[in-house]
């Protein structure tokens, strides 16, 4: 039976499973445990439920260990709920509900300035700044970003909404997300998830993504975001140069541009790899559309939580 009482002595494994050294996933419990403690007490505290605060059936999965061990290795390989019970000795139904349970909690434990905007995250007490230096030195990371957009396939939908959720890129029916990161590969930014019949540029313009940094950041952009630069004129944003029916060769110094714009933007691929390597973002989605946003937002915030050092 998977018991992180077992894999506590395979730490090697435990990466495997969870994506997770053994330091990292130790902080995180410690971090999410009190989240969960809260999240409980207002949900026991509701005046619809009968039993007093205590009673009740206690959960199989008692430490927090097991119940984070049990959702990182559904992140991690996407089985369903009826195996990954058996693996943790649970029913089916009882997997699901502790996922509905701790994942609008997960986020905050591991990463909780991703949900915070971009020009809220001034070191508190920080004082007026007039500059584009001292905001620099301030916070870094509003010196380059690159944003790009990735799409999932889902399970085939209704089919009085097949067509709003088909994407002519993938020819199949897709959920997408555009993401934001600085130069460090850290995702600063997650969009909401919307039908991948939406194209990059429309997503880009009505989330408002160029308007979240100062029009001095360094934004670059891939092909799907041709006209953002009319678009949104003041702001620094690069896309590449692109053939027209009127300008079929590209010059030595736009090809020299493009591969200098490609090397830039390669750190937004490296991000979405590292998200993809827990399955539940790479193979065919077949649960509630409505929770994928959440789940998405909660990767994200893991991939960030692996980049920061650890602390408790």
């Amino acid at each position: 039976m998977l018991r992180f009482a077992k894999l506590v002595h395979h730490p090697r494994k435990l990466t495997r499973m969870t994506g997770l050294t053994l330091d990292q996933f130790q902080t995180l419990t410690a971090r999410l445990t009190p989240l969960w403690e809260q999240a409980e007490r207002a949900r026991l505290s509701q005046r619809s439920r009968q039993h007093a605060i205590g009673q009740g059936r206690k959960y199989k999965l008692a430490t927090m260990a097991e119940k984070l061990l049990c959702l990182l290795v559904f992140y991690r390989f996407y089985l369903t709920d009826e195996l990954l019970g058996w693996l943790v000795g649970l029913d089916a139904s009882t997997v699901c509900r502790l996922q509905a349970k701790l994942e609008p909690v997960l986020e905050q434990a591991a990463d909780p300035t991703l949900g915070i905007s971009l020009r809220r995250r001034l070191p508190p007490g920080a004082k007026k700044i007039g500059t584009w230096e001292k905001l620099l030195e301030v916070c870094p990371e509003f010196a380059e970003v690159v944003t790009d957009a990735t799409e999932q396939v889902r399970q085939r939908p209704p089919r009085h909404s097949q067509r709003r959720w088909y994407s002519g890129k993938r020819k199949r029916h897709t959920v997408k997300t555009q993401v934001t990161v600085n130069r460090r590969g850290r995702i600063l930014r997650v969009s909401r998830s919307v039908p991948g019949r939406v194209h990059d540029h429309a997503l880009f313009k009505r989330e408002g993504t160029a308007r979240q940094f100062p029009p001095a950041t360094r934004h670059a952009l891939d092909r799907g975001y041709d006209g953002a630069l009319a678009d949104h004129p003041g702001y620094a944003l690069s896309t590449p140069v692109k053939r027209r029916r009127n300008h079929r060769v590209l010059t030595r110094a736009e090809r020299r541009f493009n591969r200098l714009h490609a090397r830039g933007r390669i750190i937004v691929e490296h991000v979405l790899s590292r998200m993809k390597k827990y399955q539940v973002l790479t193979q065919v989605y077949r649960h509630r559309i409505a929770d994928y946003h959440q789940r998405f937002r909660n990767i994200a915030a893991l991939v960030n939580f692996r980049l920061a050092p650890v602390t408790t």
